[in-house]
């Protein structure tokens, strides 16, 4: 049996401290849009390579023989972040672990991968670049896996409000299939136990969708939502701080079809897909299998992603059988 809770401690504190990475560079970025494009993608770049550093210090330091799977690597860091931003990373990793670090012990966390046996950690140090940017929804995403399935996950959401998590701004969700799910104030406070909706009827259905096109068929998704949600549309959301709208009941579906041959990462479905099921839903693929997390870095979702509250899984499969 998977030691989940001193894992998830670690995750929790971790994907807490990372969120607060990400913040720290926002809060330094220029305010005004202009100057914040005049950046490009600096301000993501850093925030991504200083928050998958903070998770892997604690991850390699707590679990060091743990194979993690994560999103970024040190082969273009320097030419990516600079000089300037490199300096900038070193420091705000210092601040966020409690102690002086340098570059070189920077590059080691980035690059952690651990030992090759199970569990595994899924990390997405910044899952939403665009969201961030736009200083939107984003999310820190720390999944774990075990024999194929996500069986514990972690999203830090900074810019998501959640009444059940205390009405303030900023919300940790975490959870897994064996042990519920939950939702607290990224800042600190009590956990409360979240579920998903009770809505059973498919006309009534809340849907979320990504932000970007790409990210999916749109015309697969406008059709599904016209046929299984009455026509009443769909709300784009960046990130996996959808799955934790699914958990939380503040939406009852969410579909991500997949096009042509791309095939979806871990750390975007892992976390996000083990609290949904902690709540009480269901994740699968389009064709309604359960998504397999034994592969690598990407899944086998031959047909996209789907997260429902569960009442009205079989009938958005339905849907989405009838217009594709």
């Amino acid at each position: 049996m998977l030691a989940l809770n001193p894992m998830l401690t670690v995750a929790r504190n971790a994907a807490r401290r990372a969120a607060g990475v990400c913040v720290a560079v926002l809060d330094e970025a220029p305010e005004r849009p202009d100057a914040m494009a005049k950046l490009g993608r600096e301000p993501v770049t850093i925030a991504d390579y200083a928050s998958q550093a903070v998770i892997l210090e604690a991850v390699s330091g707590a679990f060091p023989g743990q194979r993690v799977i994560s999103e970024e690597g040190s082969e273009h860091f320097r030419e990516s972040a600079g000089e300037a931003g490199a300096g900038q990373i070193v420091r705000l990793v210092a601040e966020a672990i409690g102690r002086p670090t340098d570059l070189e012990e920077v590059l080691g966390w980035i690059d952690h991968s651990g030992g090759a046996a199970e569990p595994r950690w899924a990390v997405d140090p910044i899952d939403g670049t665009k969201g961030f940017l736009r200083r939107d929804q984003f999310a820190v995403a720390i999944g774990l896996i075990r024999d194929g399935a996500a069986v514990a996950g972690v999203l830090a959401c900074p810019h998501l409000e959640l009444g059940s998590a205390g009405g303030r701004r900023g919300t940790l969700f975490w959870g897994g299939p064996e042990i519920g799910a939950f939702a607290e104030p990224l800042g600190g406070g009590t956990p409360q136990a979240i579920r998903v909706s009770r809505i059973d009827d498919p006309t009534a259905v809340r849907v979320m969708g990504s932000v970007e096109s790409g990210h999916g068929d749109p015309a697969v998704v406008s059709a599904v939502v016209a046929q299984a949600a009455n026509g009443d549309g769909m709300v784009r959301t960046d990130s996996q701080a959808k799955y934790g709208a699914i958990a939380a009941g503040m939406a009852d579906v969410y579909l991500r079809p997949r096009r042509g041959d791309y095939r979806e990462r871990i750390w975007d479905h892992a976390a996000g897909a083990a609290v949904v099921a902690g709540a009480g839903g269901r994740v699968t693929d389009l064709d309604g299998r359960e998504l397999d997390f034994a592969r690598g870095d990407r899944l086998d979702a031959k047909r996209g992603v789907v997260a429902t509250n569960g009442l009205v899984h079989d009938a958005v499969l339905e849907a989405l059988r009838s217009v594709e």
